[in-house]
């Protein structure tokens, strides 16, 4: 597969469409900065399907729409294509030539085209899979992507990786089965949650159904036993009703006389109650005056009940204190004795105080001299320690350094022995040095005289190349100019026929004359038999514009002919100048010298002349440079002037003027104008085919010329001699370095020999050294058990007496906190003793208040109880004569009571006669209602209307208490059946029937699952296979490809960061040129990690060529020598892959095959121009 052809239009900075024709070999593209190399890079990359605005250097996608000049209008569509040939049928399509094109609209609208059939981006991904193309794949490289290359900035190296060992495809598929596999995983998981939600319900709708099941067997059941309960009620109803309609006309008959016995007794009670009511008011007056006198005595107790209580309560209080005045004397007694008791055993305490602090004492100088012995005897332990540690650490280094002078010796002996081999082997190669030296120097004198000699004569042919293309690039500027005249004279020639043949700017009715053309033979519109030079045309045309559009005819008839033709067909009206009437026009002589006639600007033919002389006499022109010519002070009065530049124009009494029109003085005398720019445009024409014959024999000069140099023959005589220089001095510097090593190889016999001798004496020296430590050591350790048993001894003993003093000291705090105990209970014996004296003195003279008090009240009670006496005589009088009065009034009222009584007893029969009325009444109601409400329960229940059993006889077999005890555990069953769900037959079926389609698609989930892991598998083990393939041979590539770039003593390798797990690991790069050491591969300089990240690229190529490779400015940070390294590699690889090179190296440049220069000639607009080195070779 090859690259053939790229076409770019309105992308970036490309305005115009250009093409570039890709072949065989190494493509340069080339040009200043910001002439828009990379934009071309771009274009291919944006063509391939590239999403990241970031990548093609742009904010946003719409502006890579060009964006127009100053002189250009923006683009509305971006577009390229790029055309691949498929002959070996790489791209799986059956077409051999395939052109992708990719177009983007301002509008934001986009798509794809594969050989012009709308297509995806998708499709476009797939049909370059595994190609080595791609917007980013390793056959577009770019200066900052060697920068990621060795950073491995997110996983670009293991990108490039993948794509070259095509396992791209493999985690394409892998992801895309992952993603199958997780919405698989969730289906099923959703399945589950069916399932498990289906089941939850399924077992509650399966007993919900046999519930119901059972629920409505019972019902059919209940309503049989219902129905003939029913007519046994019916029944017994009828029977009921009729001996309750009896009993009611018997009790309506007795209620009627004992109503009239009531109304009898009823009048004797009125006559009894006015006698009754004299006797209750003389009863009325008897108690008032008894009641007043019973207040009067109880008032007087009340006093006298009073004083009783105030004494009792006195004689209470005497008791209390009496009592408390006792109680307080006995506390006072028990508190003076404990006062007394704890003084004696404060006393004793306080003594054994004093005897625990004094065995206190003695006890702590004890241990405190017993401390100061350990921390003596911790110190000499801490210094033996310290010393035999040092003893230790002397005799292990005394061991060391014998150990290493043995080495040293042994080294030094065989290094000895090597030098001297290494030496005699020198000294033999030195000799074919030497000769092969005095033989180079020979050839390259003889050469550099030859190649003195041919450069002189190329420098006197260059200098004749230089003239030669100095005159061939004045020819092409001249024919450029000419060229670019030519086409403004064409445009403006096309335009003004364009104008004459439309008539742009005429009014309709000038159109129509023009088109019908049989109203005249020539009949010519003003404006175009008029002609003058350009500098005057502005004014001319400004002080003619209202006639411009004036048809000129010879005669009135004509006229009348054209205003008819025009009046019949309603196109509007037109002007004329009627060529008969103006004959004999005189032209006036010059009124002022410095102005210039109209006249004698303007060209026209003879028969036009009056007319001309008549419209412009007294017409002049006049420089408008400055604003003195508008003063019109000093005009005569016929006289009109015109600025010549058309800025204004004056007579004496009106002026006109300012600014000029872009388009001004483009309407007079077209005809003649379209005449004169065709003659110039011929007259261009043959300049320009003179100047191509000229340049044509320059060029064939210019190229015997150049075949006649001897560049080629300089370069190869400069190429031999700087590789026999080069090889020279590499001879020489082996000399030099041979002879530099035997002498070094003797120097370092000596340093070796004078080593050893003091090596020896410092092993004699050190090994009494040695002994004299070990005795030392051991007289130490010895010392040292001895001072560690005593010490032993010493800590258990201080242990012990420790223990002793913390003992005692715990029982002198004990005994020191039991003496402040009885001191706090001593002082609060103290307080109480206080209070109960103060409160036996108060207590004390209370009492006798008291008893004084007492005394008094015996007194008062002893006369209040006489006058008392005579109150209750008088009291019994009073209530006599209050009885006989009672007695008389309750007679009465004994009559009226008895009669009421009677009353009262009818009265009860009455309503007992009316509440039996009313029984028999309610049972009528009850058994109606019962009727009824059997009635409604039967048709609600059982859709049976009760008319329909009326006639129905009962069943004689069961009786009505055993039907009504079947009917009643029946309706109770069905009672404590509850809620019953009456479509859960109906939903568990169809429940059921859903769970067992899902439990199939759970299967086929399963199923589903199992295949998309063992996928999953199989491209995991296919992938791995291919990439550690591919990796091994990449590796095995990239160290060759690595030593022809750098040294073959260089080190490098490419390493799997995680073996385990190939498919995800880091790929590490490890490259260590000769003399170096890096620790990573970012302390390389810029050139040495350009050809690392290089050496990886071919090496990829190695292994899978991709059909074409760009660099974009790669070799920017290549020295000279690198760049003929980074050249001749792109060369060796070019024969399996086209190379396009973006680059500003001139030696990058020369060893292309053809070269596209990017230039704009046109500010903003990039425009290319193809240079084949190859034919310039040839």
């Amino acid at each position: 597969m090859q690259l053939t052809r790229l076409e770019i239009k309105g992308f970036k900075s490309f305005g115009d469409k250009i093409t570039i024709n890709f072949n065989d070999g190494v493509t340069g593209i080339v040009g200043p900065n910001g002439c828009g190399k990379s934009n071309v890079v771009d274009s291919i990359r944006w063509v391939l399907g590239e999403q990241s605005t970031r990548a093609l250097r742009s904010e946003k996608m719409e502006n890579i729409i060009f964006n127009g000049t100053k002189n250009r209008k923006a683009a509305n569509l971006a577009e390229v294509s790029l055309t691949f040939d498929n002959t070996k049928n790489i791209l799986p399509t059956e077409y051999s030539q395939v052109t992708l094109t990719r177009k983007l609209y301002r509008t934001g609208d986009s798509e794809y085209r594969l050989n012009d059939v709308q297509c995806r981006l998708k499709d476009i991904t797939d049909l370059f899979l595994d190609t080595g193309i791609g917007a980013d794949s390793y056959s577009i490289i770019e200066l900052k992507m060697i920068d990621e290359i060795i950073t491995n900035k997110e996983g670009s190296r293991r990108n490039l990786f993948e794509e070259a060992s095509g396992i791209s495809k493999y985690k394409l598929r892998k992801k895309q089965t992952f993603n199958k596999l997780k919405d698989t995983e969730a289906d099923l998981a959703r399945v589950e949650d069916l399932l498990f939600e289906i089941e939850k319900n399924l077992k509650t709708l399966e007993n919900q159904a046999k519930k119901t099941e059972r629920y409505y067997r019972l019902k059919d059941q209940y309503k049989a036993l219902s129905i003939t309960l029913a007519s046994f009620k019916i029944a017994s109803f009828s029977e009921s009703l009729s001996k309750i309609e009896e009993q009611e006309q018997k009790h309506k008959t007795d209620k009627t006389g004992i109503v009239a016995q009531i109304n009898t007794l009823e009048a004797e009670v009125q006559k009894h109650k006015l006698e009754s009511i004299t006797r209750e008011k003389n009863l009325s007056v008897q108690q008032k005056a008894t009641n007043e006198y019973v207040s009067k005595i109880r008032a007087y107790e009340s006093e006298k009940k009073i004083k009783n209580e105030q004494l009792k309560f006195q004689q209470d209080k005497e008791k209390r204190l009496s009592e408390e005045l006792e109680r307080d004397r006995g506390q006072l007694n028990h508190v003076l004795y404990n006062l007394k008791r704890l003084a004696e055993e404060k006393l004793q305490e306080e003594e054994t105080l004093q005897t625990v602090q004094s065995n206190l004492t003695d006890l702590k100088e004890a241990v405190d001299e017993l401390r100061a012995q350990q921390t003596e005897a911790r110190n000499e332990l801490n210094e033996l320690n310290t010393i035999n540690n040092r003893l230790q650490s002397q005799l292990y280094k005394a061991e060391k350094d014998l150990e290493i002078f043995n080495i040293q010796q042994q080294a030094l002996e065989q290094e000895s022995q090597r030098n001297m081999e290494d030496a005699s082997s020198k000294e033999t190669e030195l000799s074919h040095f030497n000769q092969a030296v005095s033989d180079l120097q020979t050839r390259v004198e003889a050469l550099e005289i030859e190649h003195q000699l041919a450069v002189e004569f190329e420098t006197k042919l260059q200098e004749q190349i230089a003239g030669t293309e100095n005159n061939i690039s004045t020819l092409k500027d001249s024919i450029t100019a000419d060229s670019r005249k030519i086409d403004a004279k064409q445009n403006e020639y096309n335009l003004t026929k364009s104008l004459v043949d439309n008539l742009e700017g005429f009014p309709e009715s000038i159109r129509f004359l023009k088109k019908n053309t049989d109203w005249a033979k020539n009949a010519p519109l003003f404006s175009d038999i008029l002609f003058c030079h350009e500098e005057y045309r502005i004014a001319i045309e400004n002080y003619l514009e209202p006639l411009m559009n004036h048809y000129v005819v010879e005669s009135y008839e004509e006229a009348i002919k054209a205003i008819s033709l025009l009046s019949n067909a309603a196109r509007g009206r037109a002007q004329f100048f009627i060529l008969d009437s103006f004959k004999d026009i005189v032209t006036p002589d010059d009124i002022n010298s410095t102005w210039k006639p109209a006249l004698s600007v303007v060209e026209v033919e003879k028969k036009y002349q009056s007319l001309c002389s008549h419209l412009l006499k007294n017409v002049y022109l006049v420089d408008d440079a400055n604003d003195q010519q508008m003063d019109t002070s000093q005009l005569p009065a016929d006289v009109v002037l015109l600025g010549k530049s058309g800025k204004f124009n004056k007579s004496k009494h009106t002026m006109a003027g300012g600014s000029v029109g872009l388009f001004e003085g483009k309407r007079i005398g077209r005809a003649k104008n379209l005449e004169n720019l065709q003659k110039e445009i011929k007259s261009l024409d043959a300049e320009i085919n003179t100047s191509k014959g000229q340049l044509e024999n320059l060029q064939a000069q210019l190229t015997a010329m150049k075949s006649a140099g001897k560049a080629a023959e300089i370069r190869q005589q400069q190429h031999e001699l700087n590789n026999l220089n080069t090889e020279l001095v590499t001879i020489k510097t082996r000399q030099e370095q041979y002879q530099a090593f035997i002498e070094n190889s003797l120097n370092r016999k000596q340093d070796i020999a004078l080593k050893i001798s003091t090596i020896t004496n410092d092993i004699a020296l050190l090994i009494p050294q040695l002994e004299e430590f070990k005795i030392q050591k051991q007289l130490q350790s010895e010392q040292l058990q001895e001072k560690q048993a005593d010490f032993t001894e010493l800590n258990e003993l201080v242990t012990v007496r420790s223990n002793a003093y913390n003992q005692e000291n715990i029982r002198f705090h004990q005994q020191q906190n039991k003496v402040s105990g009885l001191m706090k209970d001593q002082e609060y014996r103290e307080s109480q003793k206080e209070a109960l004296e103060t409160r036996i003195a108060q207590n004390n003279g209370e009492l006798e208040k008291v008893k004084v008090a007492i005394q008094e009240n015996l007194q008062q009670t002893g006369h209040s109880d006489d006058d008392l006496l005579g109150m209750y005589e008088q009291k019994e009088a009073l209530e006599k004569a209050t009885q006989q009065a009672e007695q008389e009034y309750y007679e009465w009222r004994g009559k009226i009571a008895d009669t009421e009584n009677e009353i009262s007893a009818l009265r009860r029969k009455k309503d007992n006669a009316e509440a039996i009325e009313n029984e028999l009444k309610d049972q009528r109601n009850n058994l109606k209602i019962e009727l009824n409400s059997l009635k409604e329960r039967l048709s609600v229940e059982f859709n049976i209307d009760i008319e329909d059993l009326l006639d129905t006889e009962a069943s004689t077999e069961e009786s009505e208490t055993e039907l009504r005890e079947k009917t009643d555990k029946l309706k109770k069953q069905l009672d404590d059946f509850g809620a019953i769900n009456s479509m859960a037959v109906e939903a568990y079926n169809e429940m059921n029937e859903r769970y067992q389609f899902i439990q199939a698609q759970k299967r086929d989930l399963a199923e589903a699952k199992a295949s998309l892991l063992a996928t999953i598998k199989e491209i995991d083990d296919t992938a791995r296979e291919k990439f550690m393939s591919a990796f091994t041979q990449v590796r095995e590539n990239f160290i060759k490809v690595f030593r022809s770039l750098f040294n073959e003593e260089d080190s490098c390798d490419l390493i799997l960061s995680d073996s385990q797990n190939p498919l995800e690991s880091d790929i590490d790069i490890i490259a260590r040129p000769k003399g170096k050491r890096p620790l990573s591969i970012n302390q390389l300089s810029g050139g040495e990690k350009t050809l690392t990240a290089t050496a990886i690229l071919f090496s990829l190529y190695l292994l899978k060529p991709a059909p074409f490779c760009i660099f974009d400015e790669v070799d920017a940070p290549l020295d000279d020598t690198n760049i003929d390294k980074f050249n001749n590699i792109i060369r060796k690889f070019s024969k399996d892959s086209q190379f396009i090179v973006v680059s500003h190296n001139k030696r990058t440049i020369a060893s292309t095959d053809v070269i596209y220069g990017v230039t704009m000639v046109e500010q903003g607009v990039s425009r290319v121009v193809a240079v084949d080195l190859r034919e310039l070779a040839d």
